[in-house]
C-alpha cells in the first residue's frame, strides 16, 4: 500500500455547461503528478469541517497545503486593508485545523505558496498583506500574459545546513514567483531557511521534531525536474514515519 497524503483544494468560480460561474473545488494537476511521481497517493480535500479533521488525519500519512487565495487577515489578528483578495474564511478554518492537527500528530507536512503562509499563521505568525514593488524581485504580477507569468521569478538564498539546502545540494537557486503577500512575523516554532534578495521569506522549516517544511514558490510548476527533490524529500519523510509497505490498521465500525 502506497502512503496516502491529504491535499487541499481551492474553491473558485469557473465556466461549465451548467453555469458560467460554477463554484468548483479545484487543484492544478501538476500537484497530483508531482506527488504520484514520488510514490504517494493524493487524497483531495474539499474544505472539510473542522470536526471532521481528526478522522481525516487518522486516515492519512502526510499533509500537503497547496496554493490559493489570500488568508483572511482576521486569522492573524489584523484588519483587511483592502489589499487582501480572494479570501475564503471557510477554507482558512479548514486548513488551519489541518495544519494544527498535523502538528499535534507529527504528520509530515509540506506547504506551498499559500500553504507555507498558512503554516506560519497556524503556529502564531503573521502576514504582510502586500509586498509588490516596481523595483526588485517582487514586481507586479503579470496579468493576462501567460508566457510572462511562466518566467516571472528570481533567485533565492538557501540557509546553509537547512533541510531545503540539503535537498537541493546548493545554497542558491532560481525559483518562480507569483504572490503579492509574504510572511511577516515568523512563528516561534519555525525558522527561515530561504530568502529572496529583498528579504522576503521564501522557505520555512520547523525548529523541533515535526517534519514540516514550507516554500513560497510553486515547485509543482517547474518543468525541468529540478524541484522534484522537494517532493521526493517529503515522500521519504512520509514513508519513514508511516512504514514503507506497511498496511495501516483502520478502525472498523461496529454493527448494531
Amino acid at each position: 500500500m502506497k502512503p496516502l497524503v491529504a491535499v487541499t483544494a481551492w474553491k473558485r468560480a469557473l465556466p461549465t455547461f451548467w453555469d458560467p460561474h460554477t463554484r468548483l473545488f479545484t487543484l492544478d494537476e501538476h500537484y497530483i503528478e508531482a506527488l504520484r511521481r514520488v510514490g504517494l497517493v493524493p487524497l483531495l480535500l474539499a474544505q472539510p469541517d473542522p470536526e471532521d479533521v481528526e478522522g481525516i488525519l487518522d486516515a492519512v500519512d502526510g499533509v500537503v497545503l497547496t496554493g490559493g487565495g489570500d488568508i483572511e487577515p482576521a486569522a492573524y489578528g489584523q484588519r483587511n486593508d483592502g489589499l487582501s483578495r480572494d479570501t475564503d474564511a471557510r477554507a482558512d478554518t479548514a486548513e488551519l485545523a489541518l495544519a494544527r492537527g498535523a502538528r499535534q500528530r507529527g504528520l509530515p507536512t509540506l506547504g506551498i505558496c499559500r500553504g507555507m503562509q498558512l503554516l506560519n499563521v497556524a503556529l502564531g505568525g503573521s502576514m504582510r498583506q502586500h509586498v509588490i514593488a516596481e523595483q526588485g524581485p517582487h514586481r507586479p504580477e503579470p496579468t493576462g500574459d501567460f508566457d510572462a507569468i511562466k518566467v516571472h521569478g528570481h533567485d533565492i538564498d538557501l540557509e546553509p545546513g537547512s533541510r531545503v539546502a540539503g535537498l537541493y545540494e546548493r545554497t542558491q537557486r532560481a525559483v518562480n514567483s507569483y504572490h503579492h503577500q509574504a510572511v511577516d512575523l515568523v512563528a516561534s516554532e519555525l525558522r527561515v531557511t530561504a530568502r529572496a534578495p529583498d528579504g522576503i521569506v521564501e522557505a520555512l522549516e520547523h525548529t523541533g521534531d515535526w517534519d514540516c517544511m514550507g516554500v513560497q514558490w510553486h515547485p509543482e510548476k517547474t518543468t525541468d525536474g529540478t524541484d522534484d527533490v522537494l517532493f521526493a524529500g517529503f515522500a521519504d519523510s512520509v514513508r519513514t514515519q508511516s512504514g514503507v509497505g506497511s498496511q495501516r490498521v483502520r478502525p472498523v465500525a461496529s454493527s448494531r
